[in-house]
């Protein structure tokens, strides 16, 4: 990296895009501070200073990104909802997904880089890390949950979330397969196929003993 650049990006934000590349490339149980902080040219004191441990550096690392894409979600949802407080289904579906796919798509080295990172921490089982940021951005699938549940009367709201759950397994998939780049296309096969399951699961209740371990388990 050229040394004047360096220089121009704050020491945080040097050892936040550090960090992201080499959690992406090797994982993060085998990516140690050491080479953190030599690939940023900062030092173990900075990432004290900043971050407090590497387990809280992941999370800032993820807080960068699902922020701006979470921002981007519920920007789209509320110029849907101020037209029509009860939006089409597929409207709300096309909200949630289709920024998330471009934000991986168009060569975009960064989104890249981040689908990778994305895939380590489903890959690592994190539970930590995955409940920290069910925890963090509960407010956005809330959000997301009451305008799909507004779309859908008498849908079950326990069963909804567990399919919500069902809709982000199938996008982060989706993001991760690198040869299909139009994303208007692939995020309206994907609106198109999970509105077509919510709809269905309208009409086919799940057994009550089924039911019972859902509701002990949410």
């Amino acid at each position: 990296m050229n040394r004047a650049f360096q220089l121009s990006v704050s020491t945080r934000d040097r050892i936040l895009d550090a960090a992201e590349g080499l959690f992406a490339d090797q994982g993060f149980h085998l990516t140690t501070l050491r080479q953190i902080t030599q690939a940023a040219e900062a030092n173990l004191a900075a990432v004290n200073y900043y971050f407090g441990s590497k387990q809280e550096l992941i999370r800032a690392i993820f807080r960068r990104r699902l922020d701006a894409l979470n921002a981007a979600r519920l920007e789209r949802l509320d110029a849907i909802e101020e037209d029509d407080s009860r939006a089409d289904l597929e409207a709300v579906l096309d909200a949630f997904v289709e920024p998330a796919l471009e934000f991986t798509r168009g060569g975009d080295a960064e989104g890249q880089r981040f689908m990778q990172l994305l895939l380590r921490a489903f890959a690592d089982r994190d539970t930590a890390l995955h409940e920290a940021m069910r925890q963090e951005y509960a407010h956005v699938m809330r959000r997301f949950a009451d305008a799909v549940s507004a779309a859908l009367p008498g849908a079950d709201r326990t069963r909804l979330r567990h399919q919500l759950d069902f809709i982000v397994g199938a996008l982060t998939l989706t993001m991760a397969e690198s040869a299909l780049k139009d994303t208007r296309i692939i995020a309206a096969e994907l609106v198109q196929f999970a509105a077509a399951g919510l709809r269905g699961s309208l009409d086919h209740r799940i057994p009550e003993s089924a039911r019972r371990t859902l509701e002990a388990t949410s």
